[in-house]
């Protein structure tokens, strides 16, 4: 009987596992119902007994100055929840006035150094052999009475995208200004936020090194109709630096393992050719992400990682049309491997727990 570690290593080789490997990115909701449900109280135990073929681990941040609630670039730590105001222009961004390069070059940029590092490894040392690792190209923030064995393992973290990270720091409209009217200002923060994360990215490859097989990075240029940005400019201020991150991990024996919400198909050969090996969210509902035009475009290179919509079917459906749909996903893009079944998005409040079963039970049992 296939292991986990074999088994989702098979699909990303493209060869055919005995049952498609299954995986969940978080489950953004009160974790007690969970916990109490399966008898745990950790997520590491939780994701043991959904029976998910990955366990994960991140570095946690240890130094000082930051506000209360906020990044290491001083934005709020969390955007998206209730009290959320995203990218708009409801809130301060650090960078919003700059106005030159210098103003670039006087932020106060994070230290790779005010990471612990050494903590993603002791979690994935005491993860079993036969689990596949990965550890995340994302931070932890410590809150207090939390240990740092605890803190790498919440659900979420604060990853170091590009773009988004250019939102973050001088909002959503004068990002996209500037790329036309200010470009010397882009490519100025993201020399100095791509010095940054190679960094860490070292630091914690080094760390880690032969403990994990995977690698997560990511990065939001689209929308569920597009790209938010002309394919013109993805590959000239964009592309470059996800390049160089790819080749990094790659010397470390990792595979990447990249999230991108929407449809970009006009720059997935690129990200193909600088490295991607697994492409998460794959959300199949929209416009030219049809299942069957994604694996037939894009199947023989990648491994696609989600497909059942966590917009629809998952809080919507019934039990049995999740089950549905998980067998149409794996029909179509497990075919020769290739696919890790699992929500398109992390799990929301709004999912109810039966079918987030439904979907692992529906995919353990399938057979080709």
């Amino acid at each position: 009987m296939e292991t986990s570690k074999e088994r989702i290593l098979k699909a990303v080789n493209h060869i055919q596992p005995e049952a498609v490997p299954i995986n969940i990115e978080g489950i953004y909701a009160d974790l007690q119902p969970w916990y109490d449900h399966f008898e745990v109280d950790n997520k590491l135990d939780l994701r043991s007994k959904l029976g998910v073929d990955l366990q994960c681990a991140r570095p946690v941040y240890i130094g000082s100055g930051l506000k209360p609630e906020c990044t290491i670039f001083q934005t709020p730590a969390d955007v998206y929840g209730a009290a959320g105001v995203g990218f708009g222009s409801g809130r301060h961004y650090p960078l919003q006035d700059a106005v030159t390069v210098r103003d670039i070059e006087n932020f106060a940029w994070p230290d790779p150094n005010d990471f612990d590092y050494a903590v993603a490894a002791k979690v994935l040392q005491s993860i079993p052999a036969d689990t596949a690792k990965r550890v995340e190209g994302k931070y932890a923030l410590l809150t207090p009475g939390m240990t740092l064995e605890e803190a790498t393992q919440k659900s979420g973290g604060n990853w170091l995208p590009v773009l988004c990270t250019l939102f973050d720091l001088f909002g959503f409209e004068e990002t996209m200004l500037k790329f036309c009217e200010a470009p010397a200002i882009i490519e100025a923060t993201i020399g100095k936020l791509e010095e940054f994360v190679l960094d860490f990215y070292a630091k914690l490859f080094e760390a880690t090194k032969g403990l994990a097989q995977f690698v997560y990075m990511g990065d939001d240029f689209a929308t569920q109709m597009g790209m938010m940005i002309s394919p013109e400019h993805w590959r000239k201020y964009l592309k470059p630096t996800y390049a160089k991150y790819f080749a990094l991990a790659k010397k470390y024996d990792l595979n990447v393992w990249f999230h991108s919400c929407g449809q970009f198909r006009p720059v997935m050969g690129d990200l193909i050719d600088i490295g991607l090996d697994v492409w998460e969210t794959v959300q199949t509902h929209l416009p030219g992400n049809e299942p069957d035009v994604l694996k037939r475009e894009y199947g023989a290179h990648i491994t696609f990682f989600g497909g059942i919509s966590t917009q629809t079917t998952l809080p919507f459906g019934t039990s049995e049309d999740v089950r549905r749909e998980v067998r149409e996903r794996i029909r179509v893009l497990g075919k020769n491997g290739g696919y890790i079944c699992g929500p398109d998005h992390g799990i929301m409040p709004d999912v109810p727990m039966e079918n987030v079963l439904a979907m692992y039970d529906e995919a353990r049992k399938f057979k080709f």
